[in-house]
């Protein structure tokens, strides 16, 4: 039923590219929080507890960690993505641009003998 006025041949519509900076800026956000917490485990010592890690629930703690780093940076108020967003976003055209820039029909390049 989703197909009802569609145009043939087209797909959904691709992100722009402020929106791609959006999602990529996020993703580095996540990456940031994974490698925090990363460096945060490492800082609790392993040894003298009751129980020593097993390789097995060293992974699972490390993709806990990847995890919760996912969410942080879906739902965080840090502002780093939208600030790399804000900062990277100044070397994107406007978003009218796109529509401003295509030529006029029968505007193009034309030879006058």
């Amino acid at each position: 039923m989703s197909s009802i006025g569609a145009v043939p041949g087209q797909g959904p519509t691709p992100p722009s590219a402020r929106d791609r900076l959006q999602q990529q800026a996020q993703a580095l956000e996540s990456v940031f929080y994974a490698q925090l917490f990363q460096a945060m485990r490492q800082t609790v010592p392993s040894e003298g507890g009751l129980l020593e890690q097993s390789t097995g629930e060293q992974m699972f703690t490390g993709m806990l960690d990847e995890q919760v780093a996912r969410f942080a940076a879906e739902r965080s108020d840090s502002g780093l993505a939208a600030a790399m967003t804000k900062q990277l976003g100044r070397n994107l055209p406007p978003e009218d641009a796109a529509v401003t820039a295509a030529p006029a029909a029968g505007s193009g390049n034309v030879r006058r003998g």
